[in-house]
């Protein structure tokens, strides 16, 4: 808090703040406020013409604080400095303050706040939504008086670093380690939407005491089974619960010579039972006073309860240490001259291996820590940039939480690389917002038993470019915000699926020409071997004539029209993929498209459609697409359930890539568009916005949010926008989906913010905004910023200036490498040094 305090200060506050000579008002309540001469006339010439008796806009006013009572003008105070602060105060029409006004304003605001430590501002600085509050050019252009450091925390883990300490304890390898574990409840949440969500700030409450006590029990129960079933004390196949039937092949040596031991055990064998859980569940050895206290808590426990519940008891109670729900980074040895204390090895090694994964320390940093290779910047770049380049340790799916029926997450050496985009676009809640099917032509599917469906399909779609995007890792940040090429339907690699492709077309051109149509069987017979021979036409053979019929047409519907199949055959049982219409794409053919490969019969009543033709050789170009912020999983997250959301959108844009804030909607706004069957969404969201009130806010979302109107809220192109309403049916569409009048879309807008005079200016659509805002210096540096959050766990400071240039010079100088940026991150002071 402290340290905030001086963020806050640094507009201009000084020792002498607090000794000002008393100005004009005066409190009546016994407790004088003090308010000197120089910001008596600020608040005369900036403020009470809006905030005095008779025109108190927003319900505030200024020219009484001295009559307030101690709460009330704390309160009042409060309010003040976030505008102040936040530079929302004066409004934009009014008459600036200048920059060293605002500072002795908002220093004069703090001092008397921090008089009686009521300062609400310096407590939200520490959240995500309070991330763009310090000036972006004071941090990327400004000298930084102070060297940088991060405060002193005790950071509780992350939902998927305990999913990893768990595996730990059970000591699990391989796919074993992102296994649910039934009996385990993940105690922590972290929150949906946009922007990095992992920050230092949480604390233990009773809910996730409440939680752990649970999870420990069903974990020491587990952690000795092995050791009860070889000690003849229950039967291999026992099971208290049917539905939980998992459990560790061994228990730990040091376990079962507890619980075989036929009385009570040696205090050498209790000793290494404890010293175990210690290094399964905290990764550390015991102090002296930790070995005695649960040397005692064990014999007392196996005395009341016998060897196996008192070794129990011993386990759970490690288990419930607050160390292992916590990330422990205090700093070792004296403070240098700047008062910081350098991580110890052990605590560095845990910082660097949780920044690029979820994992603890592979032995090789462990080792660098227990032999002092672990103390200076060189040595935290070594095993950096050795564990960016290390492919396996951290290899994993990117979002285990993506799979179900027809579905695996994409795999990645280092998916927590990924995750930092994943969650700086914000594009996984497509899978939070339902959708009208119908609305779709029946195309989108909604997340349902066993399945995340088209939004599933989407988000992993999106995974992957990123990842591919990374592997190349070069020109990066515009890379992602411009690309065209997009993996659809990837389910195999590039020559998987040219195989399949050559496959395929090689028995169309053998027996187009055949008679596979009134007789089958003969023909499958007559070239069983040249099919048998082709591993992508298995399981066909003589016995499923009708399966054959259905490929036979299948291809003759593709490679006949000079067109290229998808490579899973769309009768294959469980057929997922329909979801290329929103990357306004054509569709695969529907499941039933071909009848039941059980028959013989052609289905002759099928309606003629536009089929896609299949690149097998991914990514590739999608017309009017460019980069993440196009791709139909972003476009929908960022959308509501029946329209787009045009002003989320803009803010995103205005916070993400222009590192700029959006005021907070006040809760006396109803925030709704009305309904008007006869005008796009655009002429419904002025008709609210526009007003003087409602666009000092919406003047900065709107016109970066419109632009995105060239997309509907599936992510499907458009140049008109659909009236959906009954009134406005014309006719259906497939014969099933209703057909709506139209009105051309107004798509433009107007960038401001990239303090680019050759980037701001009028835009026509999302594709001009996009290309505007990806050449910006505004917008690298503002991805910056998050992935300092992101690899910090906190907001900036000012004193991190230097951190953020040194990473943005690395980011240029490397080409536009993301690794990069890691490296200057991971060995800058910001991240070597507490205080």
């Amino acid at each position: 808090m402290k340290d905030l305090f001086h963020v806050i200060h640094r507009m201009g506050a000084t020792v002498s703040l607090l000794m000002f000579p008393s100005g004009l008002l005066h409190g009546e309540t016994g407790q004088e406020l003090v308010v000197p001469e120089k910001i008596e006339f600020l608040l005369e010439d900036y403020c009470l013409q809006c905030h005095e008796d008779g025109l108190a806009k927003g319900d505030v006013r200024l020219d009484n604080i001295d009559g307030l009572e101690l709460d009330a003008r704390l309160d009042l105070l409060n309010r003040m400095q976030e505008q102040v602060f936040l530079k929302q105060m004066p409004p934009k029409k009014a008459d600036p303050l200048s920059e060293e006004e605002r500072q002795e304003l908002g220093a004069w605001i703090a001092g008397e706040l921090h008089v009686y430590k009521a300062s609400t501002l310096e407590e939200r600085l520490r959240y995500p939504a309070y991330g763009n509050a310090v000036d972006h050019e004071a941090l990327f252009e400004g000298q930084g008086k102070e060297m940088p450091y991060s405060p002193a925390r005790r950071w509780l883990v992350s939902p998927q670093i305990f999913q990893q300490r768990v595996a730990d304890v059970f000591e699990l390898e391989g796919g074993a380690r992102s296994m649910n574990f039934y009996g385990v409840t993940n105690p922590f949440l972290l929150p949906d939407g946009s922007g990095v969500r992992y920050y230092d700030n949480g604390v233990l409450d009773g809910g996730h005491l409440l939680v752990m006590l649970g999870n420990a029990d069903w974990i020491s129960k587990k952690q000795i089974r092995a050791a009860r079933v070889k000690a003849g004390e229950i039967k291999e196949g026992e099971h208290p619960d049917p539905k939980d039937r998992w459990a560790p092949r061994s228990s730990p040596v040091e376990f079962e010579q507890v619980v075989s031991a036929k009385d009570t055990p040696a205090e050498s064998l209790m000793m290494a039972a404890i010293r175990k859980q210690f290094d399964l569940v905290l990764r550390r050895e015991p102090t002296d006073a930790e070995e005695s206290k649960y040397l005692d808590l064990l014999r007392s426990s196996i005395e009341l309860g016998g060897n196996t519940e008192g070794l129990r008891q011993m386990l759970v109670t490690v288990l419930l240490e607050s160390e292992f729900l916590y990330r422990l980074e205090f700093g070792h040895g004296d403070a240098d001259e700047h008062g910081r204390r350098m991580l110890s090895p052990q605590e560095a090694a845990y910082a660097i291996s949780y920044a690029l994964g979820d994992r603890g320390p592979d032995p090789v940093l462990l080792e660098s820590a227990a032999q002092g290779r672990l103390e200076s910047r060189e040595d935290f770049k070594r095993e950096v940039e050795r564990l960016l380049a290390e492919k396996d340790y951290y290899r994993g799916q990117i979002d285990p939480g993506l799979n179900g029926k027809h579905l695996k997450s994409h795999q990645t050496s280092h998916p927590k690389i990924v995750r930092f985009f994943r969650e700086f676009f914000g594009y996984p809640m497509a899978t939070k917002v339902f959708k009208d099917t119908e609305r779709s032509e029946g195309f989108y599917r909604n997340p349902g038993r066993g399945s995340l469906q088209t939004p599933g399909f989407l988000v992993d779609e999106a995974d992957r470019v990123v990842d591919w995007l990374l592997q190349e890792d070069q020109n990066l940040f515009q890379r992602l915000l411009t690309t065209n090429e997009f993996f659809v339907y990837h389910n195999l690699s590039n020559e998987e699926g040219s195989k399949i492709i050559k496959e395929w077309k090689e028995v169309y051109e053998l027996l187009k020409d055949s008679n596979w149509r009134e007789q089958p069987e003969k023909v499958l017979g007559a070239n069983k071997d040249f099919i048998k021979a082709r591993k992508s036409m298995h399981p066909l053979d003589e016995n499923r004539p009708g399966e054959f019929v259905n490929f036979m047409h299948f291809f003759d519907e593709y490679f006949g029209q000079g067109k290229t199949p998808f490579t899973t055959r769309p009768w294959a049982q469980g057929y997922t993929f329909h979801h290329s219409p929103f990357y306004s794409l054509p569709p695969t053919p529907e499941i039933s498209r071909y009848g039941s490969w059980k028959s013989t019969k052609i289905n002759t009543r099928m309606q003629e459609m536009e089929l896609w033709d299949y690149p097998a050789v991914q990514p590739f170009a999608v017309p009017n697409r460019k980069g993440i912020l196009t791709h139909p999983s972003w476009l929908i997250a960022h959308s509501k359930n029946t329209h787009n959301d045009p002003v989320v959108r803009g803010k995103w844009i205005r916070e993400k890539l222009l590192a700029d804030r959006v005021p907070d909607v006040p809760i006396t706004v109803d925030a709704q568009i009305p309904e008007d069957h006869h005008k796009t969404l655009r002429d419904r969201l002025d008709s609210v916005t526009l007003e003087e009130d409602c666009w000092k806010c919406h003047e900065y979302m709107n016109p970066l949010g419109l632009p995105f109107e060239i997309y509907d809220d599936f992510g499907r192109y458009r140049t008109e926008e659909a009236l959906e309403h009954e009134d406005n049916v014309v006719g259906k569409v497939r014969g099933r989906y209703n057909l709506y009048k139209t009105l051309k879309i107004d798509s433009s807008g107007l960038l401001e913010g990239t303090r680019d005079p050759k980037l701001d200016g009028e835009v026509t659509d999302a594709l001009d905004l996009i290309e505007r805002v990806a050449q910006s210096s505004r917008a690298r540096q503002s991805i910056i910023r998050h992935a300092f959050r992101f690899y910090m766990g906190r907001n900036e400071m000012l004193s991190d200036a230097r951190t953020l240039q040194d990473a943005d010079q690395a980011y240029l100088e490397s080409g536009g490498s993301f690794r990069a940026v890691i490296v200057s991150l991971l060995t800058s002071d910001s991240f070597i040094y507490r205080k």
